[in-house]
């Protein structure tokens, strides 16, 4: 459950602030056309997600941290590698994305402890 709360609320975090920032993508007369709709860039939604994924992943399974880690840095520098995200858009949505992870954890965490102490 903290895996989909997390995913979807960085997600909707993102989707958010595209448009409350409205900043276009690199090539983006290209990308529209080939998209069929406009969409903008700021912040990365793929980085977002992927790094929301991180925490959680890494406290469920943490034999896997680098895997999940190396995971991570690859979707957001695909982002950039075929040009629909500028550097700071990868960058805000890992952030966003970590964050978010973060907290659900946190929040997760002070639940299990609430229960238990009764």
């Amino acid at each position: 459950m903290p895996f989909f709360i997390s995913t979807t609320a960085a997600y909707l975090i993102t989707y958010i602030l595209k448009f409350a920032f409205a900043r276009p993508r690199p090539n983006s007369i290209e990308m529209s056309f080939l998209l069929g709709f406009n969409d903008y860039s700021f912040p990365s939604a793929h980085a977002a997600v992927a790094f929301a994924m991180l925490p959680i992943l890494t406290k469920e399974h943490p034999k896997g941290k680098w895997v999940w880690i190396i995971l991570a840095f690859l979707i957001a520098f695909s982002r950039i590698y075929i040009g629909v995200h500028y550097l700071s858009d990868v960058v805000a949505g890992a952030l966003i994305g970590y964050i978010t992870g973060m907290f659900i954890i946190n929040l997760k965490q002070r639940k299990w402890k609430l229960t238990n102490s009764k």
